[in-house]
């Protein structure tokens, strides 16, 4: 599928949105759990995702492609081995679709960068 007529603009601005929602869902997560960490890891992914806006660098897609990994992983783990509570696997199918779809906008934004 050809990309390339879209900017890496265009994907930072998705890969921003995509990090904003995900931030809510953690923040949602924390509510749910009633835990402080949750919140800590929301305010990291704010956080990040005015460091990856502030300018286009490499490292930055590298760090956004290992964040949406990691999220990915360890959602989907949780739901594997039952490790998620059943009031919790919405949530954790929405990180984990998110995840993905942040995977996808970073690889996106590396390919339209060449």
């Amino acid at each position: 599928m050809n990309i390339s007529f879209i900017t890496h603009k265009f994907w930072m601005g998705f890969n921003g949105f995509v990090l904003l929602f995900l931030a809510v869902n953690i923040g949602t997560i924390g509510v749910e759990l009633d835990a402080g960490l949750p919140f800590i890891i929301a305010l990291a992914y704010l956080v990040y995702m005015f460091i990856y806006l502030s300018k286009s660098a490499m490292w930055k897609l590298a760090t956004l492609l290992a964040i949406a990994c990691a999220g990915f992983i360890f959602f989907l783990a949780g739901i594997i081995f039952s490790l998620t509570p059943d009031n919790m696997q919405a949530l954790a199918w929405t990180h984990i679709i998110l995840s993905a779809l942040l995977g996808g906008g970073a690889l996106a934004h590396l390919k339209s960068k060449n």
